[in-house]
């Protein structure tokens, strides 16, 4: 039973130190929690706090914004995160931050500070007014309990522009320009296309158009309303000039002429439209009528007009690039008289015309008779020339054949000379060849008997053994002792004269026979 009790007991004990230790724990929890949101402030991203001294000095007149140990909402701002706050010093205040956007500029105005001095109408830090600095794009922190932020769209140049920047407050300076940072007047510093956050209570941005540009003066339609440049000519007349100007505004010049004029289409009726009709007139009387209308003289008066409003637009800022003169509108009375006149000239220019095509006609006739006549006489004159040339031909045949035949008989009585002369010499020359032999043939015999020593006998053996064969050979045999005749019999059959057949005998050697023969 004890145990039963105790079980119980202890069982009843620890349920109730869980639930006492757990209101605990949840006390404690909630404690904490209400002392942590009551000391710490969270901030968001996007978000910034703002802290109200509730005890301190009061602010000084004019002022809205706190500084430490004064009583109001501190100047100084916090970020987003956890900030520790004494909520009995201090209340809190969340605050969105200002967002400025790319093509957007922030104009701030201070709600407290110390006044401006007088005549100044841009605050700077402290004081009170619309600041002089803006808020390019960004998110920023500003303390809304002391300042306002308006947005308002930045200033952007568009191209084919330039800004022309105009400082609206300040000293006053000696002309239209600032001369320096405090003085009011136009900026000679022009802005290029592009964006610029630029403060417009400060700075007022005028944008003008730069560029070439064409203006055209003609009564013709669509001109613009141009009227076309009128002037009296030497002699009277009433002259309507059109013409087109090409102009350029040079971005470094724009200050001085928006100064002076204002908007492009100022410029354009002031320097432009001024110009052209007073230097037209100006330069137009001092040709006449037939000037403009001939060529040299009309690029003159071309020439003069240009260069004398190049020379002026120069003096105003403005750039002539041309100025073209398209049309002279010459006076119908001026006209008339041009073309009686000239139908006069040209009717007597035309009766002289006829009247020389006339007289050429006539010409023409006897020109024909004329050649007529003398084809004739060419013809006759050539009839009689061929004639005359036939009949020198004939002559001159029939002397040629003559000449060829006496010619050809010169020709051959010099042949039977030549024929004659030639006989002579030949038989001269044999004669002569006959005689140097037979002399040359005693002149040998002589010689060939001096060889012989004038020995008839030797000579004659010589002559004899010339004419014999030289095949001839000659054999002697001796037989024994006796006489030559007695030892030769009929057996042994001697023959002086042999065969060239026999046996092979010793050839004799051949005398050769004395020079000359």
């Amino acid at each position: 039973m004890s145990n039963t009790f105790l079980k119980r007991f202890n069982s009843a004990y620890l349920k109730k130190m869980l639930i006492f230790w757990g209101a605990v724990v949840v006390v404690t929890l909630v404690a904490f929690l209400l002392t942590w949101n009551a000391f710490f402030t969270y901030v968001k991203p996007g978000q910034h706090l703002v802290l109200v001294h509730k005890d301190g000095e009061s602010l000084p007149a004019g002022h809205v914004l706190a500084k430490p140990g004064q009583k109001g909402p501190l100047e100084q701002v916090f970020g987003e995160g956890w900030h520790f706050v004494m909520p009995v010093v201090y209340e809190t205040s969340l605050e969105d931050n200002t967002v400025i956007k790319a093509d957007e500029v922030g104009l701030v105005t201070a709600l407290g500070g110390d006044p401006l001095p007088a005549g100044e109408f841009l605050a700077d830090e402290g004081q009170q007014g619309i600041l002089r600095r803006v808020l390019p794009p960004g998110s920023y922190r500003v303390n809304l309990h002391g300042f306002t932020v308006n947005k308002i769209p930045a200033v952007e140049i568009k191209p084919g522009y330039v800004g022309v920047q105009r400082r609206l407050y300040g000293k006053e300076g000696k002309g239209l320009f600032a001369d320096d940072d405090g003085e009011r007047g136009y900026l000679k510093e022009v802005l290029q296309p592009g964006i610029y956050y630029i403060n417009p209570k400060e700075i007022d941005v005028i944008q003008a158009e730069v560029g070439i540009f064409q203006t055209t003066f003609s009564k013709a339609p669509g001109a613009a309303g141009r009227t076309p440049i009128t002037f009296t000519s030497r002699g009277g007349f009433d002259i309507n000039v059109d013409c087109t100007v090409e102009w350029e505004v040079l971005p470094q010049d724009m200050p001085h002429l928006v100064a002076e004029y204002g908007t492009r289409k100022r410029i354009e009726d002031n320097v432009i439209d001024l110009q052209t009709h007073a230097i037209g007139r100006d330069k137009g009387s001092d040709y006449g009528v037939q000037d403009l209308l001939e060529g040299a003289k009309r690029q003159k008066f071309q020439e003069d007009f240009t260069k004398e409003l190049t020379t002026s637009c120069k003096t105003k800022n403005v750039t002539i690039h041309s100025a073209f003169i398209r049309n002279i509108d010459i006076p119908e009375d001026y006209l008339k008289q041009i073309r009686d006149k000239q139908l006069a000239v040209q009717k007597t220019l035309t009766n002289k015309a006829k009247e020389a095509t006339a007289q050429t006609n006539n010409q023409v006739v006897e020109a024909k008779e004329t050649v007529e006549q003398e084809v004739k006489k060419v013809e006759a004159e050539t009839k009689r020339l061929v004639a005359v040339i036939d009949n020198q031909v004939e002559n001159l045949k029939s002397t040629t054949d003559a000449e060829l035949e006496r010619m050809r008989a010169v020709n051959q009585a010099q042949i039977a000379i030549l024929t004659a002369q030639k006989d002579k010499v030949v038989g001269e020359a044999t004669a002569e060849a006959k005689e140097l032999q037979e002399t040359a043939k005693s002149s040998l015999f002589a010689m060939k008997m001096s060889a012989f020593k004038n020995d008839s006998d030797a000579y004659l053996r010589y002559s004899m053994a010339e004419k014999l064969s030289p095949t001839l050979r000659l054999r002697l045999f001796h037989s024994g002792p006796g006489t030559f005749w007695t030892n030769m019999d009929g057996a042994k059959g001697f023959n002086l004269m042999l065969s060239p057949n026999e046996a092979a005998p010793a050839k004799a050697e051949k005398v050769p026979p004395p020079k000359g023969e």
